[in-house]
């Protein structure tokens, strides 16, 4: 009688035990998505910092190598196309050259436009100071600003305006103080520079498919085989050489690296309010080891510059933050 009583109720038993397994378990909400949501928001802030922290190191290198700009460029843009190759290789789930043949008209254009702005940032370090080349490159989100109203119809709110009056005021007292020698061509190939990254950002805007890494690896290439031309001497000693290999691997490979990986987890508003930070470390590093101190009108304009790009891009976080509540 028992075992047909066991035999009976067997099989319900596990119809009992799979409701009570059904039963959803009472988490409190929002927790894992919370967590994970927030450290990628962390790492990315992480990962921006770092490629802000890598791009600074530029002045302190081209200082510390006595060399010209053009064999400077060879050997940097050599170095750091390698590196990336190499990681576009090894990050690929079956390691091929892929990324870069498959490059399309936008990603060839950016790595044209790249191409130029780092051919005019080596000679513009060399011949006008780091301040100048930082201040003048901190008017990149205001300049981007304007330029994505006049091709991609952005809205161009009062405070960006109001931000590239300031900014030119303040890049008229720079170059009135630089005079006409050397400062002078370095503020200009400066604005080269500024005026190429702001068409880079503009070119990733609009085509946001387009794969970052893989133009500034063929930037750095046509950059290489441009100075190529023009790089006399090209051989260095060996401790020049291995502090270009470094130069291309810290400031242009893993900068880029953690900067392409960082802006998928963090907002642009932040990543433009971080990439300000370079303005006056950028400077500041090259005045603790070198003692190059900036003029009075690079204070005074810098200041200026400074003030107007970041009140900008702080009136965009808060404007997207308000946005997201």
């Amino acid at each position: 009688m028992d075992s047909q009583v066991f035999q009976e109720q067997s099989p319900v038993e596990p119809v009992r035990r799979s409701r009570r397994r059904s039963r959803p378990q009472h988490i409190a909400p929002g927790n894992a998505p919370t967590t994970s949501l927030q450290r990628g928001y962390e790492t990315g802030i992480l990962f921006i910092a770092i490629s802000a922290a890598a791009w600074i190191t530029a002045g302190l290198f081209v200082r510390s190598l006595p060399l010209d700009a053009w064999t400077l460029l060879f050997w940097r843009s050599l170095f750091a196309a390698g590196f990336l190759a190499v990681h576009l290789f090894a990050v690929q789930p079956k390691p091929s050259c892929g990324p870069i043949l498959r490059m399309a008209g936008p990603d060839i254009a950016v790595a044209a436009f790249l191409a130029v702005s780092m051919l005019a940032f080596i000679p513009a370090l060399q011949l006008t100071s780091v301040a100048n080349v930082a201040v003048i490159f901190a008017t990149t989100p205001v300049l981007t600003a304007v330029f994505a109203r006049l091709w991609l119809g952005e809205v161009l709110h009062r405070t960006a305006l109001l931000a590239g009056v300031t900014i030119l005021a303040g890049t008229c007292v720079l170059v009135w103080g630089s005079g006409f020698g050397s400062d002078l061509v370095g503020n200009a190939l400066a604005i080269v520079m500024t005026l190429t990254m702001a068409a880079v950002t503009l070119f990733i805007r609009r085509y946001r498919e387009q794969s970052l890494l893989s133009s500034i690896c063929l930037a750095n290439i046509l950059v290489a085989l441009a100075s190529l031309c023009f790089a006399v001497p090209l051989l260095a000693s060996w401790r020049a050489m291995c502090c270009l290999a470094l130069f291309g691997l810290v400031q242009v490979a893993l900068a880029f690296v953690f900067f392409s990986a960082g802006t998928r987890r963090v907002s642009a508003a932040q990543v433009s309010l971080i990439g300000a930070l370079e303005t006056p470390l950028a400077p500041f590093w090259v005045w603790l080891a070198f003692g190059e101190v900036p003029s009075l009108p690079t204070l005074f304009g810098g200041c200026i510059i400074t003030a107007a790009t970041v009140g900008h891009v702080l009136t965009i976080a808060i404007r997207s933050a308000r946005r997201d509540v």
